[in-house]
């Protein structure tokens, strides 16, 4: 068997294993745009995720600071 034989057999057992493991993900391995597609959304998706988090907790901590000041204030004009 000669190199160029035995690197088209690694090639089409590669495209094969590639091919397997895109169905098994339940991915169409011939719409490839699709695949990429669907990897962007998620992509979107968890960012999108990550960011609200951030604010949330942002926001969550302005809300706390803000209470606290606003005890603070009403604890000072009360007393004379």
């Amino acid at each position: 068997m000669t190199e160029s034989e035995i690197h088209e057999i690694a090639r089409q057992a590669a495209r094969e294993a590639v091919k397997e493991t895109f169905l098994t993900l339940g991915l169409d391995p011939n719409k490839p745009i699709e695949a990429q597609a669907d990897m962007q959304f998620l992509r979107r998706t968890r960012e999108g995720s990550e960011t609200f988090k951030r604010q949330s907790v942002m926001v969550a901590a302005g809300a706390i600071t803000l209470a606290v000041l606003g005890l603070i204030w009403a604890s000072i004009k009360s007393h004379p």
